[in-house]
């Protein structure tokens, strides 16, 4: 329909021209050839609304409202995330992993605090993109290039990259901080620093974008939707071991059908204010047969981790640098039913199972919500197996550092990312119909 009014609006408009005396800026004039103006964009007919006495200083929101009856929400959608894009490209980077083996890793990254005045900066990235261990070096590259958006066209020109040094990384969570200090590049640039979302939940159906350094090609924006809000995949970043399934990590993703590919891994997945939302890790690939011949030809299937993880395990990897990172010892079902769940490595952990329950609709916000609940499955910390967990809350002295409902068992998994060695961790549960707070001084294990 707003196609067939354009065009009405575009005759309308040709029609004022001609009768004030102007001149199309374009080929034809009398409509009977059934191709006048063909070639004409949105700007060509604005431009040539200007030139009707009168219009001289019409602005291009005024334009759409008047000949193409575009409505003010209309405007700010199409506006908005032009400018919400290109606010983000401004926090994007491209980067160039050099290995000792003398492999180069292309990928992504988004800068998540900067210190313009000094030239500094953290970028967080996936650990795949800065890890190899196909060789019997060291895993980690010898140099780290960074470059900004329209820099990214020579990975060879020293004048436009900066360098970064590896912070720390986790295999577990594919998230690897990056740091960049005294760079004059980024002293005089346009850049700027994202923000995450403050909202642990994504909901199904949102609008995002994705910015990243696809095919090594140099940073480009894809849209898309949320298509999936939370789902686990399996993913093998070892090129020593690839193919072998115990090296296989599952990792807990946002799925979206925006357009990604290699070189995408480690940019950031944003939502319409411009918020990260996730870091782009992986797709879904096309299987060949032994033959090579395709066998499924995957589109529309790319992930993200999360931002509830993502920026709980930054300040995490930031205190701990390249050492060993600690987490609260916690086990979901599905990572205890991989192992000997009698072994050391899990007897002294919180043991939990989910169960989902239908979705229910959220009239005020037109959406499915999913709640699940979170069962405790053995006796543990003061909690006791059949434990419905609804609420966690962490604090370090008097300070509150996470208060949150467990409505999903994500809320449980990246909350408790934020416990440190001291702090306490309450938790809130149902026990039959009695509700009751236990308080736990959490055991902390190593993870990679």
């Amino acid at each position: 329909m707003k196609k067939i009014f354009a065009l009405i609006a575009a005759s309308c408009l040709s029609a004022s021209v001609l009768l004030c005396g102007c001149s199309l800026p374009f080929g034809g004039s009398n409509g009977r050839d059934g191709v006048d103006g063909k070639n004409a964009s949105a700007y060509d007919y604005y431009e040539l609304a200007k030139s009707i006495p009168g219009n001289e200083n019409m602005t291009i929101d005024e334009f759409l409202r008047e000949y193409l009856n575009y409505s003010t929400e209309e405007l700010e959608e199409a506006f908005g995330l032009q400018a919400s894009i290109n606010r983000s490209l401004r926090t994007a980077v491209s980067i160039a992993a050099q290995f000792n083996d003398g492999g180069t890793s292309l990928g992504s990254g988004v800068i998540v605090d900067l210190n313009k005045q000094n030239g500094d900066a953290y970028v967080i990235t996936n650990c795949h993109v800065i890890y190899n261990d196909g060789g019997y070096g060291l895993p980690y590259p010898k140099n780290i290039y960074l470059y900004l958006y329209g820099q990214d066209t020579d990975y060879n020109d020293d004048d436009n990259r900066f360098n970064a040094t590896l912070v720390g990384s986790s295999i577990t969570y594919d998230i690897a901080l990056l740091k960049v200090t005294g760079s004059s590049l980024l002293k005089n640039s346009a850049a700027e620093a994202a923000k995450f979302v403050s909202d642990d939940d994504i909901y199904l159906g949102e609008d995002v974008y994705a910015i990243g350094n696809a095919e090594g090609q140099g940073m480009s924006a894809v849209r898309g939707i949320v298509t999936k809000d939370r789902e686990s995949v399996p993913l093998n970043i070892s090129d020593r071991y690839a193919g072998y399934d115990r090296y296989t990590r599952y990792y807990n993703v946002i799925r979206t059908d925006a357009a990604v590919n290699e070189g995408n891994s480690g940019g950031a997945l944003f939502n319409r204010k411009g918020e990260i939302v996730g870091i782009i890790n992986s797709k879904s690939g096309d299987d060949l047969d032994s033959n090579g011949n395709l066998l499924d030809d995957v589109d529309g299937m790319s992930y993200a981790i999360p931002a509830s993880a993502v920026k709980r395990l930054y300040p995490l990897i930031k205190e701990s640098g390249n050492g060993n990172l600690n987490r609260a010892h916690f086990v979901a079902q599905d990572d205890f039913n991989k192992a000997d769940a009698g072994s050391l490595s899990s007897q002294n952990q919180i043991q939990v199972k989910s169960i989902a329950s239908a979705s229910t609709w959220d009239s005020a916000n037109d959406r499915l919500v999913i709640n699940e609940k979170i069962n405790v499955v053995r006796d543990c910390y003061g909690l006791k197996a059949g434990d419905l967990i609804t609420h966690i809350k962490i604090t370090s002295g008097g300070t509150v550092v996470e208060d949150m409902d467990v409505k999903r068992l994500y809320h449980l998994n990246d909350t408790l990312l934020s416990a440190r060695q001291g702090h306490t961790v309450v938790f809130t549960v149902y026990r039959g119909n009695e509700q009751k707070e236990i308080t736990a001084q959490m055991n902390f294990s190593t993870f990679d």
